[in-house]
């Protein structure tokens, strides 16, 4: 029989992204190594980092604090992303006016960080998902797909939130967020192989306690981070159902730590972030290990998926 081939699927989601770091400890751990990467917007950064051996502790240490930072590796701070308009954007007006920032900073930063920029040359798969924004298509770029755009350009354009950047150029077509089209792309990773698939998503919606204040008292920026996060599980969890019937040989294992109210841009609270990633993954791993997931291939009439909300 052959071997279980394990791919590992992560959303976006700026600095609540952490959390995947935590799910890939869990991982690490309980001697779970993923053969496959699918990533969305920060689930793209950190699948291509890891999948070329950049190790987490490197990985987590671009936000630690300055005076407590223990490697030389990537720092991806706000500013790493916010870049300034191109030339060639600003001899195109239109283009120039379709977003904030340009995404364009980010993958230089990439560029000049990545061990290896070639989807081709990679020892493991890696799959990055992003919106052709004219056709309105997800597209993905990786091997067998787009796979001759560089890593950093992919990634990049996986990040580009509408409104906050301008579509980002490769080719003759304008590209922007994966998340616009879909949560996840669960489905690009059992088209390559994968027989489990761990998905690591950070969209959890915040659950009311009694006694305490409702979200609709305490501003807009928590009804509206209620409201993506609402919108976005609802659709990931149709995406896993869907394919659980489309693919009943594939077992769907669904990490959704709970990360409370940390924001989206709060890259200071990383420590907490990532351990609410890895207790949550811990648990529904260890427990997929025990009901030995991951020794064989799932027969057609084994149980299709498992959800673990944290």
């Amino acid at each position: 029989m052959s071997r279980v081939k394990i791919a590992f699927v992560a959303s976006g989601g700026a600095a609540r992204g952490l959390a995947h770091l935590g799910v890939l400890k869990a991982c690490e751990e309980l001697g779970l190594v993923p053969d496959i990467f699918v990533g969305t917007s920060a689930g793209a950064i950190v699948g291509a980092m890891y999948a070329e051996d950049v190790p987490l502790d490197v990985l987590l240490d671009g936000y630690r604090l300055p005076w407590r930072r223990r490697h030389e590796g990537p720092r991806l701070h706000m500013s790493t992303f916010m870049g300034a308009p191109t030339r060639t954007e600003l001899f195109d007006f239109g283009h120039l006016t379709s977003g904030i920032f340009s995404i364009r900073k980010l993958e230089a930063y990439l560029r000049r960080h990545l061990p290896i920029n070639d989807f081709r040359r990679l020892d493991k798969p890696v799959f990055v998902t992003a919106v052709d924004i004219d056709s309105s298509q997800r597209v993905v770029f990786g091997p067998g797909q787009l796979e001759h755009v560089s890593i950093s350009e992919a990634v990049a354009a996986s990040c580009c939130v509408p409104g906050l950047f301008r579509p980002i150029r490769i080719g003759d077509r304008y590209y922007v967020d994966g998340e616009v089209a879909r949560t996840f792309s669960a489905d690009v990773a059992v088209e390559a192989g994968a027989n489990v698939v761990i998905i690591s998503n950070i969209y959890r919606p915040e659950r009311e306690i009694d006694g305490q204040r409702s979200l609709a008292q305490k501003g807009m920026h928590r009804v509206l981070r209620q409201s993506i996060s609402t919108l976005l599980t609802e659709k990931e969890r149709r995406g896993v159902d869907l394919l659980s019937q489309r693919y009943p040989h594939v077992t769907f294992i669904d990490i959704a730590p709970d990360l409370g109210s940390y924001g989206y841009l709060n890259r200071f609270s990383a420590r907490p972030l990532v351990l609410r990633g890895y207790g949550t993954a811990l648990r529904a791993l260890a427990s997929a290990k025990e009901r030995r997931v991951f020794d064989n291939p799932m027969p057609p009439d084994s149980t299709r998926g498992l959800r673990d909300a944290g």
